[in-house]
């Protein structure tokens, strides 16, 4: 484990651990044991997929086994992808959805309420497709 103080013989300083950020991707600063597995250093620590609780999350960064590390976070591409597509694309994954909640409702009634709704505005569509996911997301897991 990496000490909190390091010394010079002319000065003493302290080296201040970024403040743990809830919407950025942490990483294994040392390996070990979590989860069922074994994780290694550079390693993306994707907690919320692993439903963790946050205060294990909390303790395994401040004992200085997770951290943030902008270098890292521009090599793993973080997020839904929504964010590459043009609005055709955008288009193209509401069909997607649309299609497996028409396959998955009874009836037409049922498939107006849930389906994804769609907008020419690209910001728009994007914001769409994410509260359809966060919201009747079920739909679209096979």
């Amino acid at each position: 484990m990496a000490p909190l103080f390091s010394t010079d013989r002319c000065n003493m300083i302290r080296q201040e651990q970024m403040p743990f950020q809830f919407d950025r991707p942490l990483f294994v600063r040392v390996p070990f044991g979590a989860a069922g597995r074994q994780w290694e250093s550079g390693q993306e620590f994707k907690w919320k997929e692993m439903s963790m609780p946050e205060a294990n999350v909390m303790t395994l960064y401040n004992q200085r086994m997770l951290h943030h590390n902008a270098e890292l976070e521009k090599e793993v591409k973080a997020g839904d992808g929504l964010e590459e597509l043009n609005i055709d694309g955008l288009h193209e994954v509401v069909k997607s959805i649309n299609a497996k909640v028409k396959a998955k409702t009874p009836n037409a009634n049922m498939y107006e309420k849930h389906k994804c709704k769609t907008s020419k505005i690209l910001d728009k569509q994007r914001g769409l497709i994410r509260s359809w996911r966060r919201n009747h997301g079920h739909y679209e897991v096979d």
